[in-house]
Order: C-alpha cells, then sequence, then structure tokens
C-alpha cells in the first residue's frame, strides 16, 4: 500500500517538490545609493554666492520647495518565480553593518519596497524571505552615500534631519543618531479672538472705532478709483534727508501718551515722552541700527523722526524697512502699518522691503516711524523710492490698507494649546527608531501655552528653554538661554535627542550651526545645514 501511496501523494499540488526562485534586482550588490534627491543635491552643490542669491528669490525658493524635505528612498527590488503561480507574502530585512543592528523590517506582498531614515556613509545588508508552498531568501549588500545632511523621513513633522554625518574634529565624522533636529512636534498655542459685535460692546470708545474703520473703507475706495486714473496720483519729489532724530520711549510711556503726542508734534521736538533726542544718520542703502547693546529690557519703542516741507499737496514715494515692527505716521496720522503678528515680514531688512505712496500737505509735514524691536535691536531704513510704477503703489497700499481693517476689531479673546502633530505611527518612529530622550524646545512661553511635556508622552525629558536667535543670542538673556541649552547637551543621559523651535528654521538653526561649529564641521558645512531648511520653508 505504502509503495502505492507514495507516487501519488508526490503529484499533488500541496506536495509539490519545485522550490520558488527569488532573485534580487535593486540595488545590485555593494552599489552607492543616494539619500538625497537630484534637486536637492543640484541646490547644495551650487557655490555659496548663488545659493544665497538663490536662497533670496521667492520664486526659487518655490522650485526648493517642490524638492521637497523627505529624503531619497532607497527602493529595494526583486522578482520571484513560484510553482503554480502562486503569490507569496515576502519579508524584508533590512541591518546595518558591520555590528548587524536591524534597521527595518516588514511584510509585503510587492515586488519592492521603499526605505527610509538610512545614515549616510553606511554599509547595509538587506535579505528578501519569500514565504508560500516552500521557501526562497536573497541577501545583497548596498552602501549608502557620503553625503549631507541626512534628511529623515517623519510624516507629519516638518523639516526633520540628523545634525551628524558631516566630518568633524580630526577627521572623525559626526555621529548619527545622536542629535535630530526637526519642527515643532505640535503646532504653536493659538489665539481666539473677540466678534466685532463683542470689541465694539467692550470698548471704550466705540464711536471712535467705527470712525476708522469708515475712514480705512473710505481710503481704499479712493485707491482703488485712482487704479483706474493712475495719473490722478500727484507725485511729488521725495526730499528725504539720511539725517534722522530718534527717541528710544519708554514703554509704559509710549503706551499712555504716544498716538496722542505724535498727532500734536508741529516739529521735531528736543525731547520726547521722556526721552532725549538722538541724532542718527542712514547709510548709503538707507538704513540705521543702533547698538546692540543699546536695546531696553522694557523693549519700548525707537521713535524716528524728520520734518520736511512740501510747495503743494501731494504724494510722495518711499520704500521702507525695519526691525520687526512698525508704522510710519505722516503728520500723526498712520499710513503705512507693519505692526501685528508678521511685522516687516520681508528679509534682509532694507528701504525696498515695502514701497507705497505717502501723502503729505503744503508746508510742513512731520515723518515718525515707530519701531519696536527685532531680534537684536532698533534698525530703521527708508529712501525715496525710484521710479516705482504707480499701480504697483496704489496695490502696495491697499493691500496695507485692507490688513488695517482686518486687523482693526482684532482683540485677544483667550489662548488655546497648540494641536500635537504627534500620533502613534511617527512617535513610534521618534520612540523606537532613533529613541529619543529628551525633547528641547527653543519656542517662547506663548507659544507653548498649556503644555506640560512633550508631545512625545512621559518616557521623553521636556527640556523647555525660550530661546534667542542669531545676534540675540550675544546678549545677557541669550547667553544665558543658549547656557542652558548646552547643559542639556552636556548631560550624556540627554542623548538622543530633538531639539527645535516651531519651523526648525531661526532658533533650531543658531543652536545647530554652533554646535556643529564646535565640533570643527567645516564653515561650509554649517551654510549648508542651515539652507537645508529651505526645502520646507515657506517664507
Amino acid at each position: 500500500m505504502r509503495t502505492i501511496l507514495l507516487p501519488l501523494l508526490a503529484s499533488l499540488p500541496l506536495f509539490a517538490a519545485e522550490p520558488p526562485v527569488l532573485t534580487l534586482v535593486a540595488p545590485e550588490s555593494g552599489a552607492t545609493v543616494p539619500l538625497l534627491t537630484d534637486g536637492q543635491k543640484a541646490y547644495l552643490d551650487m557655490p555659496r554666492a548663488e545659493r544665497v542669491a538663490a536662497f533670496a528669490d521667492p520664486d526659487f525658493r518655490k522650485i526648493m520647495r517642490s524638492n521637497g524635505y523627505y529624503p531619497a528612498p532607497v527602493r529595494l527590488a526583486w522578482e520571484c518565480t513560484m510553482p503554480g503561480g502562486v503569490r507569496p507574502v515576502f519579508t524584508v530585512e533590512v541591518r546595518r553593518l558591520p555590528d548587524g543592528t536591524p534597521v527595518f523590517r516588514a511584510d509585503t506582498t510587492a515586488g519592492s519596497i521603499d526605505v527610509d531614515n538610512l545614515e549616510i556613509a553606511r554599509e547595509y545588508e538587506w535579505t528578501v524571505h519569500a514565504n508560500a508552498l516552500g521557501h526562497a531568501s536573497a541577501g545583497g549588500r548596498f552602501r549608502t552615500e557620503d553625503r549631507a545632511p541626512r534628511l529623515l523621513r517623519v510624516p507629519g513633522v516638518p523639516n526633520v534631519r540628523d545634525l551628524g554625518g558631516r566630518i568633524g574634529l580630526g577627521g572623525r565624522r559626526v555621529r548619527q543618531g545622536l542629535v535630530i533636529r526637526t519642527a515643532g512636534l505640535n503646532d504653536n498655542a493659538y489665539d481666539t479672538f473677540y466678534t466685532r459685535e463683542e470689541v465694539l460692546e467692550r470698548a471704550d470708545d466705540p464711536e471712535a472705532l467705527l470712525e476708522r474703520e469708515k475712514a480705512l473703507h473710505a481710503d481704499i475706495e479712493a485707491f482703488r478709483a485712482l487704479q483706474a486714473e493712475p495719473e490722478r496720483l500727484h507725485l511729488l519729489a521725495a526730499p528725504l534727508s539720511p539725517n534722522w532724530t530718534a527717541f528710544r520711549v519708554a514703554e509704559d510711556a509710549f503706551a499712555a501718551d504716544g498716538d496722542a503726542a505724535l498727532r500734536a508734534l508741529a516739529d521735531v521736538p528736543a525731547e520726547f515722552l521722556g526721552a532725549p533726542a538722538e541724532a542718527v544718520t542712514l547709510d548709503e542703502a538707507g538704513c540705521f541700527r543702533f547698538p546692540e547693546e543699546a536695546k531696553l529690557a522694557a523693549k519700548g519703542p525707537a521713535v524716528f523722526l524728520q520734518a520736511l516741507d512740501f510747495a503743494e499737496d501731494g504724494w510722495i514715494s518711499l520704500g521702507c524697512g525695519a526691525d520687526w515692527w512698525w508704522d510710519l505716521r505722516v503728520n500723526g496720522e498712520v499710513v503705512f502699518d507693519r505692526t501685528g503678528d508678521k511685522g516687516n515680514n520681508r528679509n534682509p531688512i532694507a528701504s525696498s522691503n515695502h514701497v507705497f505712496p505717502v501723502p503729505v500737505r503744503k508746508g510742513r509735514n512731520v515723518f515718525a516711524a515707530v519701531v519696536r524691536t527685532g531680534s537684536a535691536s532698533w534698525s530703521w531704513c527708508c529712501q525715496g523710492a525710484p521710479a516705482e510704477p504707480v499701480a504697483t503703489l496704489l496695490a502696495n497700499k491697499i493691500r496695507n490698507d485692507e490688513r488695517r481693517l482686518s486687523m482693526l476689531f482684532l482683540r485677544t479673546k483667550g489662548r488655546e494649546k497648540g494641536a500635537s502633530r504627534i500620533s502613534d505611527a511617527n512617535r513610534s518612529l521618534f520612540l523606537d527608531t532613533f529613541g529619543i530622550r529628551t525633547d528641547i524646545d527653543l519656542r517662547s512661553d506663548g507659544e507653548c501655552y498649556g503644555m506640560e511635556g512633550s508631545p512625545l508622552g512621559p518616557a521623553v525629558h521636556w527640556e523647555h528653554v525660550s530661546s534667542a536667535c542669531y545676534r540675540a543670542m550675544g546678549d545677557a538673556w541669550g547667553r544665558e538661554q543658549f547656557a542652558k541649552v548646552f547643559r542639556v547637551f552636556l548631560d550624556p543621559a540627554s542623548y538622543p535627542i530633538d531639539f527645535h523651535c516651531i519651523a526648525g528654521q531661526d532658533r533650531t538653526g543658531a543652536v545647530a550651526f554652533i554646535v556643529n561649529a564646535l565640533l570643527c564641521v567645516d564653515e561650509e558645512e554649517l551654510y549648508l545645514d542651515w539652507e537645508s531648511t529651505g526645502f520646507c520653508n515657506k517664507d
């Protein structure tokens, strides 16, 4: 009986003896694979002067963003022939060499899979196992390109990359996987606002608000009418002097009497709201900055004044910019306003940042720029604008008046905690793949309102250090905050570390620049690391 059944069983498909055939397709064994896209590398390969010019070009920045801030995935591909046309499940594993540490494992029914977040300049071994009616395996090796930065893919969190990977002190590579820089792990806290009706109900002088609203609507309509007949805009020469008189005013004094005092000025005084006059001269580019040590702890405004005489009523064209929140007033009335959350919203600060028409009257006119200091100290840039098309002047003025109108009834009602950007999937990346133990949050108290710990959960220590960037890192407060950050870096128990602000650009970039500089990374690489933020930067 046994001799009869064995040939019969062997002929059944269930017991087919023919094994599957599995062949690796890509990458070829020993190949070097890129972790950056061609577009990313094309930008990073530019000479620095070309990169700087391109980075400042809004149109080129769109091209940079189109390249994306994710790394180029490593695609592993294979072919498999199975008896009877059975479709197997493939198990793919990737191990880092020489230690054999597993870095990736997944099951798929496809013939390829993408692998992200590999280290640069590393050798890897990969295997594919086919599991069905038999078993087949194949393995190979590849090396990742020696090309920083090590961009990381973390869905939901922008601008993620490893601070390591570059060559530092003594030709040694900065260790990867110890320090990750990112954008914020949650959104900034945000303000909630009263409705227009609620603002009017609570206002001390609701009629004044309604009059300002009416005046702004009238201005907008008047300028729209001028757009149809631009020749009616009577433009005069702008005989601005580079010499201005500045007053560094205390915050409480300006808050109490600033608006009324500016409306009352008929000329430039020797003292304004208790602040003495200081003669300042704008440079050839039309800019002046107070020394950083002149910055007031109270952060009151600097008021720049100049008086000009005109033979007739008309308009002049001005170009202005400041660091960072400012408005320009003529004879006490605001003609252009860059206060609010966006401030100057142009970088670098220059007299060409905002070009607009300014009304002047026959006789003496008092120009007043009210500037609130930005990252370091007060700066003011202003020049008579070159022959700017009238259509551009009018459009800029209308846009700014519409902005002022939208802010007229903007009153903060409360504040809400920012939504988390951490999901179960990307939390696993931070905790299990990257092994993050410390979250250094460089944002302000206001941005972090309502937070009591890291969005990654209680297993991660949240170190909140409200921080400055660039020049402001050098003043007393900035140095103190920077020292707090470095105390975290100097504690071996902190690692691996994730550090960030909200965009992962300015405050984060300043810290990253200094950290890698201390590790003796080449200066050009320091710039390249900062500029890599352009792959996700919106402004």
